[in-house]
């Protein structure tokens, strides 16, 4: 009897381990994510930011945002010029070489304005694909949609 409880200990012990490493190495990661942050908002115009997060608990390293052509062309307002793609999508063609844990870079992402006359149309949602590595070396792509609207005020009205 002592024999079998000694036995049935150890076997808890040892999937008590095993789930303690599964959830360590689902944890101890880089989280890249992406989002669209009001920079400035006016009667006229909302200029937007691309912000990149890393919420992990370790850097993140090459780290490639991708859109296709498809979710960029149905987001584009009248303003989308090819000049304007140049400029205004080169954030598609970086790479951001180290983003520390709880660290974030931006850059300007363009702007909206009334009766899609901006760059991009307001409310529009763009899908993209975050491909980055961990600090020792593991791959994650991640998918997520990110969405064109004003993120001062989740109804489109505040003070000010």
């Amino acid at each position: 009897m002592d024999t079998m409880i000694a036995a049935a200990a150890l076997l808890i012990s040892f999937c008590s381990l095993l789930a303690s490493v599964y959830f360590w190495r689902r944890s101890f990661r880089p989280i890249v994510s992406a989002a669209v942050k009001t920079h400035a908002a006016g009667n006229e115009a909302i200029l937007y930011d691309l912000v990149v997060l890393n919420s992990g608990t370790v850097p993140a390293r090459n780290i490639r945002i991708r859109a296709t052509e498809k979710s960029l062309t149905a987001a584009f307002g009248r303003d989308a010029s090819a000049e304007n793609k140049e400029r205004w999508l080169a954030c598609f063609n970086q790479v951001i070489g180290l983003l520390q844990n709880n660290d974030r870079v931006s850059c300007s992402f363009v702007t909206t304005k009334a009766a899609d006359a901006g760059f991009w149309k307001h409310d529009a949602a763009i899908s993209i694909t975050i491909v980055y590595e961990g600090w020792f070396g593991r791959k994650y792509i991640d998918e997520q949609t990110i969405q064109i609207a004003d993120s001062d005020s989740f109804t489109g009205y505040s003070w000010g």
